[in-house]
């Protein structure tokens, strides 16, 4: 795999990466330091926040659910707005390595990547929510955004692939974004641990290791899916997320390099 992404190390977070660098089909650049992915926040240190603060990032989108966001708030930051955006809103489901002890019992009568595969295909639906992150960027387009979930692999994943797409980065390099995670995979473990949660040693490894990585077929499964219901992802952005010509272009504008 070619090392595309620019990981930016944190003390108390992980999975933290630039997406500027990719170059798009017409030839031109994502801008470095605008757009920022990254796993969970709730133990940055200061030295974090100052690193945050050099970069410039003045909009946080939280992607995850409520009792996460509960359990492991992220740090209020001045100059900093939070913008709490949930792309899944069901707690019954598995949405990251933290959700492994809670249902023992589904991840035992499922295959192991069976409830990504749906998760990927169902988080499509979340069109309102896509549109306030793409018009966080409209409304404040020179100033740096970062999003997030818990382990910065699939919610954050598909916002990452919505983003490349606008701004016509290749399929093939918007799979290699996603699967970078896989290189992380020890970091991202040790985090979780860090803020409590620690496997039961009798859960199949091949279910643990099917949550934690990111696997092909997961984001395979997102776009497969948007092109069942919309024909391709072009029309996603416009019918289904409703971004106009105009609001395209000023993205792409001010997020890639001229």
């Amino acid at each position: 795999m070619r090392q595309l992404s620019r990981e930016v190390k944190m003390e108390g977070s992980f999975n933290f990466r630039d997406l500027g660098g990719y170059e798009t089909t017409d030839g031109k650049r994502v801008k470095n330091g605008m757009l920022f992915r990254s796993g969970n926040l709730s133990r940055i240190t200061e030295t974090d926040k100052n690193r945050l603060r050099e970069m410039g990032i003045k909009n946080i989108c939280d992607l995850r659910d409520n009792d996460e966001v509960n359990k492991h708030p992220d740090p209020i930051l001045e100059g900093v707005t939070w913008n709490h955006i949930p792309l899944i809103k069901d707690e019954e489901v598995v949405r990251q390595p933290g959700d492994l002890n809670q249902f023992e019992t589904k991840l035992m009568n499922s295959k192991p990547g069976e409830m990504l595969l749906s998760l990927n295909r169902e988080m499509i639906s979340n069109t309102l929510e896509f549109r306030r992150i793409f018009q966080l960027l409209i409304d404040n387009p020179t100033e740096p955004m970062l999003f997030h979930c818990m382990a910065g692999k699939d919610r954050t994943g598909v916002v990452a692939a919505l983003l490349l797409s606008l701004l016509r980065v290749p399929r093939e390099v918007i799979e290699e974004d996603y699967l970078y995670t896989n290189n992380l995979l020890e970091e991202i473990e040790r985090g979780f641990t860090a803020i409590g949660y620690i496997l039961p040693s009798h859960i199949d490894r091949e279910v643990v290791k099917a949550i934690y990585e990111a696997r092909i077929d997961y984001i395979r499964a997102f776009f497969d899916e948007i092109e069942k219901k919309f024909g391709d992802v072009d029309i996603y952005l416009s019918q289904g997320i409703g971004l106009s010509e105009e609001e395209i272009t000023l993205l792409r504008n001010h997020l890639l390099e001229s």
